[in-house]
């Protein structure tokens, strides 16, 4: 949904007709679909959102593949993708820097998934821990029994990996050990409160954009604009799955407007920004380079802006 509302308030700023197809979390299908949208002649074929459906569309081969929702960094340096989202290596990162602010040389436990996003994270943390004064106390699964990790002395638990699994992992540890700190990727969304079914006060995560960065654009409209058009349609409030997406689009429109006949290479050299942030692509490893994280605290329901450039 969130996803789908920022497309819808770019189409209608840019004047452009909107196709969405759901890929259905399939990244056979989610190829299948970008190779169809192709062939049809769209002039813009954004990406999927996820890391595993956005490799499968790069994989296909054929044109650009706009990434607004493949954070994963082996998927962010592959060939034909250009990314506007921080690689998935600096969110643990953004999120470890929150902790060494709020609790200095805290007892850190990871919780990762299987997935080389998970992996990914969880690696950018270990190489940076040391510098941030935290003492990491390991890398424990997703599904860990919650005792266990509060057992090893945790002050920290941060998690990463699939929606459902995180918010089962968080619920348990907010009931047993209310004064740790708590954080993940799943506390950066807005529906977060209704997905845990409790109090999300208290609880970090690292977004990709926050309505309070305040960034002046050079490309596209100001916060405050796609704010408003968000609320005169009646659209849920953006977050920044839907930020990303509306940044992808924009990226995508001024490089096919720089260079028509090869996108690609104007992605390449194209340094910008929009009120989602910068944008500026690594020329030797394809990732997402100017784009920072920042981290969010729930406070009285609402997630308020912690730390702004964190990863």
């Amino acid at each position: 949904m969130q996803v789908r509302a920022g497309l819808e308030l770019w189409a209608e700023r840019a004047g452009a007709a909107l196709r969405i197809e759901d890929d259905r979390s399939d990244p056979e299908r989610a190829a299948r679909l970008h190779a169809d949208f192709e062939a049809a002649g769209c002039g813009l074929v954004l990406g999927p959102y996820g890391s595993d459906t956005t490799r499968a569309c790069a994989r296909r081969g054929g044109g650009v593949v706009w990434n607004h929702g493949g954070a994963a960094d082996d998927v962010q340096r592959m060939a034909p993708v250009v990314s506007v989202p921080s690689p998935a290596s600096r969110y643990l990162v953004a999120l470890g820097r929150a902790v060494a602010e709020l609790r200095a040389g805290a007892r850190v436990a990871v919780a990762a998934g299987r997935g080389r996003f998970a992996r990914l994270a969880a690696e950018g943390l270990e190489a940076t821990a040391e510098s941030l004064g935290l003492e990491l106390l390991g890398h424990f699964p997703l599904t860990v029994a919650p005792e266990r990790v509060l057992a090893a002395g945790a002050d920290a638990v941060l998690a990463c990996g699939p929606l459902q699994a995180e918010l089962a992992l968080l619920r348990r540890l907010a009931a047993l050990s209310p004064h740790a700190l708590l954080g993940g990727v799943s506390p950066g969304i807005l529906a977060f409160p209704r997905q845990l079914g409790g109090d999300p006060d208290g609880f970090l995560a690292p977004v990709q954009w926050h309505r309070d960065l305040g960034a002046a654009p050079e490309l596209g409209p100001p916060s405050a604009e796609v704010l408003g058009a968000a609320r005169a349609r009646g659209l849920p409030e953006p977050d920044y799955l839907a930020a990303q997406a509306y940044a992808a689009a924009l990226v995508a429109e001024r490089c096919g407007g720089l260079a028509p006949e090869d996108p690609l290479r104007a992605a390449r050299e194209l340094a910008t920004s929009t009120f989602f942030g910068r944008f500026r692509l690594d020329p030797h490893t394809g990732l997402q380079r100017d784009h920072r994280l920042s981290v969010v605290r729930w406070t009285r329901g609402r997630q308020e802006l912690l730390l702004a450039d964190a990863g």
